[in-house]
């Protein structure tokens, strides 16, 4: 298991400077934030992401694309974000799976996100890039069923999800869940509250879940993805709360 940063944690700061201090403290790669980050995703601006990453002996462990299966803008999106994914030469975009959750889902929507996450599995298999599908609320993908039916629907190994523990769910749920869908993922996210259903974030270390226990059935599963913390605690320097959360995910690869 490898372990990124996502440049959404630090939405305001320069992507070339999250890069560097990734690298200085000690992560593998960054997960690029799809919005302010890329711009307009030309090649330019890539390029320069690239290199950045490059200089600094770092991975770009994903494209993290808004691109929502389901969705009327999803044609129109869809080989324009391909595009930047490809321009990044990261090996992995993420997407999200729809506007609706799973159990208030209605057949043609779950059909319609089905139909595009196939596609745009063929088609990033185009440019070798795999596709990692956001589990997240609002979206078909907001519970454990929701996950595993749709990774299950799209039957291919270049298409998995990216897990994440929600703030909402009880830790020994959120314990049953990693362990049923870590054959199913292929990228997490982590970030973390004191408390459960609360708002500020606060360190790995200091999470009302227990952290060793949702990566365990990833490590015992063989997971060689990537972890990439998402967002980090306000309450300390920016470069201070990304060291000490990498830090503590290293604590228990080790």
């Amino acid at each position: 298991m490898n372990v990124g940063l996502c440049t959404v944690s630090a939405k305001e700061r320069p992507v070339e400077e999250i890069v560097e201090l990734a690298s200085e403290v000690g992560y593998d790669g960054v997960e690029i934030w799809g919005r302010d980050h890329v711009g307009d995703g030309s090649e330019p601006v890539c390029t320069r992401i690239v290199e950045a990453a490059a200089a600094h002996g770092i991975d770009i462990a994903a494209y993290g694309s808004y691109l929502r299966c389901g969705t009327e803008a999803f044609d129109d999106e869809l080989e324009h974000e391909l595009a930047i994914a490809d321009r990044l030469g990261t090996e992995t975009i993420r997407v999200w799976a729809g506007n609706q959750e799973y159990d208030g889902r209605d057949d043609e929507h779950w059909e319609r996100v089905v139909a595009d996450l196939r596609r745009v599995t063929d088609r990033a298999a185009d440019h070798e890039i795999e596709v990692t599908v956001e589990k997240h609320d609002n979206t078909v993908t907001n519970c454990l069923e929701g996950a595993k039916a749709l990774i299950e629907a799209i039957g291919d190994e270049r298409c998995g999800l990216n897990y994440q523990p929600g703030f909402s769910i009880p830790a020994a749920e959120l314990e049953r869940e990693a362990a049923a869908l870590a054959p199913l993922s292929n990228q997490l996210h982590l970030q973390t509250t004191r408390e459960r259903t609360g708002r500020d974030r606060a360190a790995l270390a200091e999470s009302y879940y227990d952290l060793a226990a949702i990566l365990n059935p990833f490590l015992e599963h063989g997971f060689d993805g990537y972890a990439n913390v998402e967002f980090v605690s306000d309450e300390r320097p920016y470069r201070e709360a990304i060291e000490a959360d990498v830090a503590c995910v290293r604590s228990i690869l080790e």
